[in-house]
């Protein structure tokens, strides 16, 4: 594999950054319950499915939230299920848009940081 796929951005990219919003405020929430009741575990999962859908070089991708936090009588769990398309560059590589991809123009849509400086 030589282009491996940005973690970072494809976790923003998930659900149009609806994931990463609801990460975040799930392990606050899974933290604070977990130190209000240490004698219990708290626990966040992210379960992560991918699959081809049709033909080209793109992908659905399923992604599941689920957590159990805690309480004082029991605990509260929850889980969110949603789809995200996305495209397989050379090497495997996911990202939102083909990087591949060209404007009316013809010039590459994305451009790497170091194109558009000047030496």
């Amino acid at each position: 594999m030589s282009h491996p796929t940005d973690v970072t951005k494809f976790v923003e990219d998930l659900d149009g950054g609806v994931l990463a919003e609801r990460l975040g405020t799930v392990l606050s929430h899974a933290a604070a319950a977990a130190t209000s009741n240490p004698k219990k575990k708290a626990k966040v999962s992210i379960d992560l499915t991918i699959e081809n859908i049709g033909s080209g070089s793109r992908v659905g991708v399923t992604h599941k939230l689920a957590f159990k936090i805690p309480t004082e009588h029991g605990m509260q769990s929850e889980e969110h299920t949603t789809e995200t398309v996305m495209c397989v560059n050379t090497g495997g590589e996911m990202t939102l848009e083909p990087k591949n991809q060209f404007d009316m123009i013809g010039h590459p849509h994305r451009k790497d940081a170091h194109q558009g400086e000047q030496h």
